[in-house]
């Protein structure tokens, strides 16, 4: 793929209305995206940019996989049909005729949240206030909920979060100063007892690793090693583990799900997420061919253009598969 094509593609597709960019390339369309892409072994991301923008129908997405990816036109009859279903359907209409959707209240668009229960269905304002009052009072009971729940519950804190610029720090805050007891017993800070908080055990960690950015070991290490932890009961261990992963993956956003496949994403960890590390090969020595060698180039130059966008957007997914598709080469 030319690199000038796909940049003139990324830009035609942010000149779409917000809100048609949003149904196509948000969270939830690309959750849905994914799904048919792991179904089917297919990168899809690029082909949904060039069918919004309307460099290519629906009823043509069979062909170009056939041609890009050898994949039959019976099988691409049916990610077609799901392409359509799950991220066109509502608005296929409105990408026709662009100008005049531009005029349209975001408001008279049709709800597109499906499948992930009423968390995700509340209104802007319904989901802060259930936010704002987990985070005050309601951590440990979250952090005991089914999977399901905690999967809800994530995708409606990115909505929320997404929608409102200010919410992160507000919950951070909360989270920072939150005062739910994680044990039976008094932990020692600063050479003095003190309440088994949240907001204490917190400090404790921090006071120990700083407030970078934290891997897996250092937990570990943490919950291995302190004087705090050792007279804990299982359960309650487990508890403190589980908070100082929420503490991660919020604090720390988005660097916290570096190498995480995007349906894995997570605020309240979830037990049975799974780390997906994304490698791109180093580029080899100069003694290879020129042709490998503008290869190289064009990788490298994708790889600038990565840092533009979010990294939750349908652009910076269709970048990074074009760079995996290259480095495959």
């Amino acid at each position: 793929m030319n690199e000038t094509y796909l940049s003139e593609c990324l830009e035609k597709f942010h000149d779409l209305p917000d809100h048609i960019q949003d149904m196509v390339g948000g969270f939830e369309a690309c959750l849905e995206l994914k799904k048919i892409e792991d179904a089917y072994n297919v990168s899809l991301s690029f082909a949904v940019i060039l069918i919004a923008i309307g460099e290519l129908t629906i009823d043509d997405l069979p062909k170009y996989l056939n041609l890009k990816f050898q994949i039959d036109l019976k099988k691409g009859e049916e990610i077609s049909n799901l392409v359509e279903e799950k991220i066109f359907a509502q608005v296929l209409d409105l990408i026709l005729d662009a100008e005049l959707e531009e005029e349209t209240p975001v408001t008279e668009i049709p709800d597109t949240s499906r499948k992930f229960g009423p968390l995700t269905e509340m209104s802007l304002a319904d989901k802060k206030e259930f936010i704002l009052k987990t985070f005050t009072s309601e951590i440990v009971p979250a952090l005991k909920a089914e999977p399901t729940r905690l999967q809800d519950f994530n995708i409606a804190l990115f909505q929320a979060f997404n929608e409102d610029e200010d919410l992160e720090d507000r919950v951070e805050a909360l989270l920072y100063n939150n005062q739910e007891k994680l044990s039976d017993h008094q932990i020692i800070l600063d050479n003095h007892p003190a309440s088994p908080s949240i907001a204490n055990w917190l400090k404790d960690f921090i006071k120990k690793y700083g407030s970078d950015l934290f891997n897996e070991v250092a937990l570990a290490e943490y919950l291995s090693q302190s004087p705090n932890i050792k007279s804990l009961k299982p359960e309650e261990k487990e508890l403190v583990r589980k908070v100082l992963k929420l503490y991660r993956n919020l604090v720390f956003f988005p660097q916290s799900m570096d190498g995480i496949a995007i349906e894995n994403w997570e605020i309240f960890p979830v037990n049975h997420s799974e780390v997906i590390k994304k490698n791109i090969s180093k580029p080899e020595n100069s003694t290879e061919n020129p042709v490998i060698t503008e290869r190289q180039k064009t990788i490298f130059d994708l790889q600038k253009n990565l840092t533009k966008y979010p990294t939750t957007s349908l652009e910076y997914k269709a970048i990074h598969q074009e760079i995996n598709r290259l480095s495959r080469k």
